[in-house]
């Protein structure tokens, strides 16, 4: 009975489980999508003060990737 029970949680659970993940995949995907655009942007050239701005959404968004994505 107990084994039922659990089999049953499990399988109730799972597609939860398997949507976050693929939710978090899309998260990834933007964060580093993200993180492309500025190093693109650094490259190309910037000012002072866009550069402090630019280094505080790099931090910002490292962090957030750190969190989620591993």
């Amino acid at each position: 009975m107990d084994r039922r029970i659990f089999l049953v949680t499990v399988l109730l659970a799972a597609p939860a489980f398997a949507g976050r993940r693929s939710e978090n995949r899309e998260q990834c995907a933007r964060i580093d999508q993200r993180l492309g655009d500025i190093e693109a942007e650094r490259r190309a050239g910037y000012t002072a003060k866009r550069g402090r701005k630019l280094q505080a959404q790099r931090q910002k968004l490292e962090e957030q990737r750190r969190k989620s994505c591993g």
